[in-house]
């Protein structure tokens, strides 16, 4: 892609407007109260990101179910919650006015990228 745009790199936690969904999609924030960005854990190779200025990810909410077997533990400055395993996202970064707010720390991307060969069998 080209310009002046910072794609977010794999292991970037950003914003990401989400709204709306449909579905079993993760969603339920009210764009009438202009709540409509998502935390997310992009998993998405550099490469894909830069070439294509798409994104692919976890979604991080701030609550799961007692004993939900298939999220992960997010911690940063900026973002906190679990990374919901189970359901990979994409959007278009740009159109989506996406943020990078953080990057994860090396050991927590392995156990998310772990995630992606169990859901594709790899």
């Amino acid at each position: 892609m080209s310009g002046n745009i910072q794609y977010p790199d794999q292991g970037d936690l950003i914003w990401i407007d989400a709204e709306p969904h449909a579905g079993h999609e993760y969603g339920g924030h009210d764009s009438k109260n202009h709540n409509i960005r998502r935390p997310m854990l992009v998993v998405s190779s550099d490469k894909y990101n830069h070439r294509t200025g798409m994104v692919v990810g976890f979604p991080i909410t701030s609550r799961i179910p007692n004993h939900f077997p298939a999220s992960l533990k997010i911690s940063s400055n900026n973002i906190h919650g679990y990374a919901i395993l189970t359901n990979l996202l994409g959007y278009d970064f740009c159109a989506r006015n996406g943020e990078i707010v953080d990057h994860i720390p090396n050991n927590i991307k392995v156990r998310s990228l772990d995630a992606i060969k169990d859901i594709f069998d790899l």
